[in-house]
């Protein structure tokens, strides 16, 4: 515009030749040039705080909001996702900061799910991680084993399995969770629970098994014995010990079966 401002004057002068006032000696000669704003630059991936800045000194209105659909109030240390410029003003729609855009203005912000890491190497489950959660912790699966790292894909236990995670699969990962796993050794089995010990007499709350007695007492008290089957009938004596003579009948105590006509022979 300046540039443009001086020409036109040059070309001004030229054409009116000698009729012209001299404008350098004229006494109320002014040149007036308006600047126009400087472009501000993409702010995309800055900070609230620097983006303002930065289109103020370009000579912007600026204008922020939520890029999500939570529509909350935007403060200086959240992310610019998006911006709308003109020549006198901008606008920027940003997140907090940690946060992940949303594929456009206004939607919903995509954060990473907890993937399943389970059966998995520990040290394959930091990898898998680490762009999504922040520390990733280990501990022995079983109470009476003792393990502990943190964040290390090398290692003792980089081999170690994964049983448990604290952090269930399908989660979103909103502001990068830290995350225990619960592991044994290349090989081991894992428990069927959390809080469980490898060897159960660890366990404090381990009970001795109760041996008890036989089920039969071999003492006895005389239930269930044949033998008294020689007393029924009131006889001292057992029927095969008793002769019924020429007369025949039945011995003491009465006869088990009875006689026939003309008595027992």
């Amino acid at each position: 515009m300046a540039v443009l401002a001086v020409v036109l004057l040059l070309l001004l002068l030229a054409s009116c030749g000698d009729d012209c006032e001299d404008v350098s000696t004229a006494p109320n000669a002014t040149v007036t040039v308006t600047a126009a704003p400087r472009p501000a630059g993409s702010q995309i991936g800055e900070s609230v705080d620097s983006a303002v800045e930065q289109a103020r000194r370009a000579g912007l209105s600026v204008g922020i909001h939520d890029a999500s659909d939570q529509d909350e109030a935007p403060r200086g240390d959240w992310t610019v996702c998006f911006e709308k410029a003109t020549l006198s003003d901008v606008v920027f729609a940003a997140v907090p900061d940690g946060s992940p855009c949303p594929k456009k203005d206004g939607q919903r912000v995509p954060w990473p799910r907890m993937p399943d890491v389970k059966g998995t190497p520990y040290s394959e489950a930091v990898v898998e991680l680490e762009d999504a959660v922040g520390e990733v912790a280990l501990k022995a699966a079983y109470e009476d084993e003792a393990a502990h790292d943190t964040n290390n894909e090398t290692g003792d236990y980089a081999n170690w399995k994964v049983c448990f995670q604290s952090v269930k699969a399908g989660t979103a990962l909103e502001h990068e969770p830290d995350v225990t796993l619960h592991a044994v050794e290349k090989g081991e089995a894992c428990p069927s629970s959390k809080g469980l010990y490898k060897d159960p007499t660890n366990d404090p709350a381990y009970v001795e098994p109760d041996v008890g007695s036989p089920e039969n007492d071999s003492s006895g008290d005389g239930s269930g014995d044949d033998s008294g089957d020689s007393s029924r009938g009131g006889g001292g004596s057992g029927e095969e010990d008793y002769s019924p003579g020429d007369q025949g009948g039945c011995p003491p105590g009465g006869c088990y079966n009875p006689c026939p006509p003309g008595g027992c022979r």
